[in-house]
């Protein structure tokens, strides 16, 4: 990679403040990455590529899946729903996959690292069901293409050392990615549990992502209870959706997902109010979905969709849309806004990227 950089000889003394991150800038500039329309994410494309992978706790179920749609609405698998690409790293588990365009126009990948024991079950069936949420990882599985259909330099990388549940490894989940726009890197953000066993949302910054700023991560988002598997998107300001995790049944709380509000990339979130998105305007009705993804259509109404997989039907996919996103009680069934949807089946813990048409040409004619 251009921008391959070590970071151990760099100050590992600059944190999280109130207001900003600190880290990135502290690099000489020739080495910082330059915005461009790639790295900022302005792209007014109507091609899509969705990452997700399979329900089961296989190795050809976690690993990575693509679908494609030339609308936001109706998706196609590739490769008939078989992974396009299965890690080949510990135990070749991977979750929550995400592709990110770099500055350069290349792709990256990011998801993260489970059964790092490399233990399996059965390994005629490859399963590791015994083991599989028992070994948290504080590292994830990074890859990189030029095309998305030839994967290269798989490898780990580790984002914290910092430790989580009871003073054990902390576990990194869902690894998305931001670019920094004012200090000229990438912010990887994730979810990661404290030692009371809390998650909350994390950064940790990187220029390559073959090595990171710091291993110290900076806390953006708490709301005093466990969150999971986060998106992060912007529209003017920055939104963060998240899964509350209480799930108090009594109280009708937690289970579903909030939103958050930060004014600025760098700024801490803040929730937007208690109110669950998916619920409308019956919020006692618990739908109990996880893993959202959020993406813009373009569309004249600048319609914002969120996806997400029912928890008791994981396969099952929940569409919920807005054409403002800064209200979080606008939000309601797609299918109520005339939207219809065709998603892939069997398929859980998506994100999605734009791409050019003639990137999709290329991805479909290769599957």
């Amino acid at each position: 990679m251009k921008f391959r950089k070590t970071f151990a000889a760099l100050s590992a003394t600059a944190l999280f403040t109130a207001a900003f991150f600190t880290s990135c800038n502290e690099l000489a500039d020739d080495v910082k990455i330059e915005p461009t329309d790639w790295s900022e994410g302005k792209m007014a494309t109507d091609a899509y590529v969705m990452s997700s992978i399979g329900p089961n706790k296989y190795i050809e179920s976690d690993a990575l899946h693509l679908s494609y749609s030339d609308d936001g609405l109706t998706w196609t698998d590739l490769n008939s729903n078989q992974p396009v690409f299965i890690s080949t790293i510990g135990s070749c588990h991977f979750r929550d996959p995400c592709i990110f365009r770099l500055n350069d126009g290349t792709f990256v990948l990011l998801a993260a690292d489970f059964t790092q024991s490399g233990k399996y079950k059965d390994l005629g069936s490859r399963s590791d069901v015994n083991n599989y949420w028992f070994h948290p990882s504080n590292c994830i599985i990074v890859a990189f293409s030029d095309d998305l259909i030839t994967w290269k330099n798989e490898h780990k990388l580790q984002i914290t050392d910092a430790a989580g549940k009871d003073g054990g490894t902390r576990h990194v989940w869902t690894p998305r990615v931001m670019y920094n726009k004012q200090y000229k890197c990438y912010d990887i953000y994730w979810v990661g549990d404290n030692t009371d066993g809390v998650n909350m949302v994390y950064v940790t910054q990187t220029y390559d992502f073959y090595s990171v700023k710091s291993l110290t991560p900076e806390l953006i988002y708490s709301p005093g209870y466990s969150v999971t598997a986060a998106c992060i998107v912007k529209d003017g300001d920055y939104y963060l959706f998240a899964r509350d995790e209480e799930k108090n049944y009594a109280t009708f709380k937690g289970g579903d997902i909030q939103v958050a509000k930060a004014s600025g990339w760098g700024s801490h979130f803040n929730r937007i109010s208690s109110r669950y998105i998916n619920r409308v305007t019956d919020q006692l009705s618990v739908e109990y979905v996880e893993y959202p993804c959020v993406y813009k259509l373009e569309d004249a109404a600048g319609t914002w969709v969120m996806i997400a997989n029912k928890e008791n039907s994981p396969t099952t996919w929940s569409v919920y849309a807005t054409t403002d996103i800064s209200d979080n009680s606008s939000w309601v069934d797609a299918s109520t806004m005339g939207l219809t949807f065709s998603l892939p089946g069997s398929n859980i813990d998506a994100s999605v990227l734009r791409v050019t048409q003639e990137e999709l040409d290329a991805l479909v004619a290769a599957f």
